[in-house]
């Protein structure tokens, strides 16, 4: 009879504590990844504003101011036409004067009638201004007759981007939910990063191999440690992507040595070298920083990826062990290397796709082409970040084997 009363008291007890000690937890996990949270947060708000203050670059000046103008409306079309040898003639230019209201700038609220000069000897133009849009224009010379005047420069695009980021990072919060919100800072805290720390660093003449290692090792703590928090996962990945990175790096070094890359892709790269007269910037350093920071988001989410499923089968792996979960991460991360090393060679090809199609076009020797620096660096770049992928793999998979198969004391 005791035994009968006191049972279902008992167990309604151990019920309740167990409810209790649930939402406990729960409460402590809320609570250290909030703290985690804020914490990163600092250190990254920390690292860009003292990066920002360290790196300041001169940077070159010029005498352009462009604001934003509403188009009002159309007051007169002027067409010059040429004569070809053939007796037909044809348009050569058309300057389309129209009024427009400044949106911004100290002319704000100012009507002024402004110019758009289109001239066909280009095979693409923009479109013939209309009443309503919002245009970016600029005081400069008239190209018909070099006097000065308000000029169209191009289409005012700004307020269609903010639209399509604000789109993109409502998606993130509502399919990622708190790791969307994550994922947004991550990626806010990445841009800071590279356009206030890393990039005027190198303008500055600073060490771009030093630049290029510690802006990684920044971003690869960062992000995933926002995205997953401080636990052995994390650590797995951080070790496993520093690995990877580490590997495509000494390769590139080797590379870039043995085929004699100088640096000089393209015309772009020869401005470079004027940008700082005192310190020079290292062409070569820069080949070298574009495939590592190019190649840090695929190794990244391979190592990430290896990671996770690797703590998954530490879960749930029956009679586990070092060898076995060894076994089945590299199984796993055969799939893995497959889906990035296609999708890396893909964006380099997507990146540089207009350069590829007029150097096809123009029918060149295979020979002049594969023996181009600008061909043989988007190679590199391709091949250098898969064997960064990798090497990730492995690298990860062993660590998380070892760290999952300690005494539960030794990883607490």
């Amino acid at each position: 009879m005791c035994d009968r009363f006191h049972l279902p008291y008992e167990s309604g007890s151990t019920g309740k504590t167990g409810g209790f000690r649930r939402e406990f937890e729960l409460k402590k996990f809320f609570t250290k990844k909030v703290i985690t949270f804020i914490a990163i947060t600092i250190l990254s708000v920390l690292f860009v504003s003292i990066g920002a203050n360290t790196s300041k670059a001169q940077l070159l000046t010029s005498s352009d101011q462009f604001y934003r103008a509403k188009v009002i409306a159309l007051e007169d079309v002027k067409v010059k036409e040429v004569s070809l040898d053939d007796g037909v003639s044809s348009i050569s230019s058309k300057s389309v004067y129209f009024k427009a209201e400044f949106t911004n700038g100290p002319h704000k609220g100012k009507t002024q009638t402004m110019l758009q000069y289109i001239d066909y000897m280009y095979a693409v133009q923009p479109k013939t201004v209309e009443k309503g849009d919002s245009i970016v224009v600029s005081y400069a010379a008239d190209p018909a007759s070099s006097q000065q005047t308000w000029m169209f420069i191009d289409y005012n695009r700004i307020h269609y981007i903010i639209g399509i980021c604000i789109l993109f990072f409502c998606l993130l919060i509502f399919i990622g939910r708190a790791k969307g919100v994550a994922t947004i800072v991550s990626l806010l805290f990445t841009a800071a990063a590279v356009f206030l720390v890393y990039i005027p660093g190198i303008l500055s003449g600073q060490n771009i191999y030093l630049s290029t290692i510690i802006i990684s090792i920044f971003i690869i703590l960062m992000s995933l440690t926002f995205l997953n928090g401080v636990n052995i996962k994390t650590f797995c990945a951080v070790l496993g992507n520093i690995g990877g990175l580490a590997v495509a790096g000494i390769f590139a070094l080797i590379t870039n040595q043995l085929l004699g890359i100088t640096g000089i892709v393209d015309e772009d790269c020869l401005f470079l070298m004027y940008v700082n007269s005192a310190h020079p910037l290292d062409l070569r350093a820069i080949v070298w920083g574009s495939i590592v920071i190019g190649s840090l988001g695929a190794v990244m989410d391979v190592a990430m990826s290896i990671a996770s499923a690797m703590n998954e089968l530490s879960e749930t792996m029956e009679d586990k062990s070092a060898g076995r979960m060894i076994k089945s991460g590299m199984n796993i991360g055969k799939d893995a290397i497959g889906t990035m090393t296609n999708t890396l060679i893909l964006a380099y090809i997507g990146g540089s796709l207009s350069s590829v199609l007029l150097l096809v076009a123009s029918n060149k020797d295979p020979l002049y082409l594969f023996n181009m620096e600008m061909i043989v660096v988007e190679v590199l770049q391709g091949i250098i970040g898969s064997t960064g992928i990798l090497f990730a793999v492995p690298v990860t998979v062993v660590i998380a084997a070892y760290l999952y198969n300690k005494p539960k004391k030794i990883q607490e």
